[in-house]
């Protein structure tokens, strides 16, 4: 009788002991979900940040240089009528603005596998309706990820 009751007692000790170590893996679960949402939000704000300070870097070189400005909306209307030298920094500027919009969309699809709520797809559209950019274009075809380029071209 007393090996039934310590075979008892031992029963109850081990069916409590996987309940607390039940307990224990839940809570340690909940915290790991709680920490993965808590990194995913950080990265989807660094993402963000960096969006906007591509933009603004670009956005201050127009303003700091109007010959740059000049030269960007002269290029935006005809690429083929610029000089040389014009077309080289005419393409400097597009392979920044686009390398840039490039980042800010595989930085979304990391983020989000949909295209749509593409940020910046706005953007994009406003060059492209440029004849100089989508001229342009035509000679930087190879630069980009075909992810990006599916959406530019």
């Amino acid at each position: 009788m007393i090996w039934s009751q310590i075979q008892a007692i031992a029963e109850s000790i081990g069916a409590l002991a996987i309940v607390i170590s039940l307990v224990y893996l839940a809570i340690q679960i909940r915290q790991n979900t709680q920490q993965m949402h808590a990194q995913a939000k950080a990265n989807r704000l660094a993402a963000f940040e960096r969006n906007i300070e591509s933009g603004n870097q670009i956005r201050e070189m127009m303003f700091q240089d109007s010959e740059l400005c000049s030269l960007s909306q002269r290029g935006m209307k005809d690429f083929s009528n610029l000089s040389s030298q014009e077309k080289f920094r005419f393409s400097l500027l597009m392979r920044n603005i686009f390398s840039a919009m490039q980042g800010a969309y595989i930085r979304h699809l990391s983020i989000s596998p949909k295209p749509n709520g593409f940020d910046s797809a706005k953007i994009i559209s406003e060059l492209l309706a440029n004849p100089g950019v989508r001229e342009w274009l035509e000679t930087a075809r190879t630069d980009w990820k075909p992810e990006f380029a599916d959406l530019v071209y």
